[in-house]
């Protein structure tokens, strides 16, 4: 496998907070800088993917180990865990040919981190009312926060992070 360890960023707050609204804000300016993004929501509680009634749904249902569909253009596989495996695990396996994976959703020491606080939580730092913001973090220290309505300051994070060849999954994510 040719991995060459993409840049990890994940994206942390509350439920309904707007964690995916700002990944999907980031993704086309990274995209129009020559990046190759990739997203991995993770820990959902329920995964559901597939459409009850359709052919892959019934394979699954059926007891199938793995289930894949495709087109032309996409491909998606299910499959069954016992285990759930360890995120740098399946960062190597399916994220091998991207720059960056902005991961939603998990909390960990080591991976730099955008934390999308609530107008309560950001009025306690920036005594903006009224604003949602953001908060950078790396190796669990806070190095900044601003509104989330600066996009831009975001995107520089994330520009610095790929350009930083410590934070690629294959070095730091090795035990997660």
């Amino acid at each position: 496998m040719n991995f060459k360890g993409a840049a990890v960023v994940s994206i942390v707050g509350k439920q309904n907070v707007g964690k995916t609204t700002l990944i999907k804000s980031l993704i086309p300016k990274l995209k129009k800088s020559g990046y190759r993004v990739g997203t991995f929501k993770y820990n959902i509680r329920k995964l559901e993917i597939d459409h009850k009634n359709k052919d892959t749904y019934k394979y699954f249902q059926s007891g199938a180990e793995t289930v894949a569909i495709s087109s032309h253009d996409q491909i998606a596989v299910m499959r069954r865990t016992e285990v759930l495996p360890k995120i740098g695990e399946i960062l190597e396996k399916y994220f091998y040919d991207v720059n960056i994976v902005l991961l939603e959703g998990y909390r960990g020491e080591e991976i730099p981190e955008i934390e999308i606080l609530d107008s309560l939580e950001f009025e306690k730092i920036k005594k903006d009312e009224n604003k949602n913001g953001l908060s950078l973090s790396m190796e669990g220290t806070k190095i900044g926060s601003f509104s989330d309505r600066d996009i831009n300051n975001a995107f520089l994070f994330l520009k610095n992070i790929i350009s930083c060849k410590k934070y690629n999954s294959k070095k730091y994510l090795q035990n997660a």
